[in-house]
């Protein structure tokens, strides 16, 4: 079997879901089953789809992931609201996205020099044993990462995490790639 990461960090806003913090008229309150995501006054925080199926593909292929944690590094300029999110959105009936998280780095900063070196620090893990995703929509946060975090994988999501992106990042990794891949 192919090596696995032992720590995948996922950016929240436009790589996970939308809409961002910074568009949210009201503040993330509860979930809403029957629109599937987080109502925030006249706003819905919604998973994208094919993070969706990233995340339930990770639940369901536990042999796989066993020994992987995840996390959130998220640059948002509203943490509180992003946590909420958290804790709101339903990746399968049992499972919220912050109960999938063991380690969250949300807050205004850069993600190589603050949000990374802190999971490393909070994980035990070396930045090699690392694998990142990111949309890059307002900045090259992955490119940020691969210079001030050598050895981490860093994968560029322009249109939101998918499955094509999640496994091009885990071959990459697989393969000893480092960087932007």
């Amino acid at each position: 079997m192919a090596a696995v990461p032992k720590l995948i960090v996922f950016d929240l806003d436009a790589c996970l879901w939308l809409p961002e913090m910074f568009e949210l008229e009201a503040r993330p309150s509860s979930y809403d089953a029957a629109l599937g995501g987080v109502r925030a006054g006249p706003d819905v925080v919604r998973l994208l789809p094919g993070a969706h199926k990233v995340l339930q593909l990770v639940l369901a292929q536990h042999e796989r992931f066993c020994e992987t944690r995840f996390a959130a590094a998220s640059s948002t300029t509203d943490p509180a609201a992003a946590k909420r999110c958290l804790e709101l959105l339903r990746v399968d009936a049992t499972t919220t996205l912050d109960t999938l998280l063991s380690f969250r780095e949300i807050y205004p900063g850069s993600k190589g020099r603050q949000h990374f070196p802190a999971l490393k620090e909070q994980s035990g893990l070396s930045y090699d044993q690392m694998l990142f995703f990111d949309d890059c929509t307002f900045g090259d946060n992955c490119g940020d990462v691969a210079r001030q975090c050598p050895g981490t994988v860093c994968v560029r999501t322009p249109q939101g995490l998918d499955e094509e992106r999640f496994e091009a990042g885990l071959r990459a990794f697989a393969s000893g790639d480092v960087g932007v891949v």
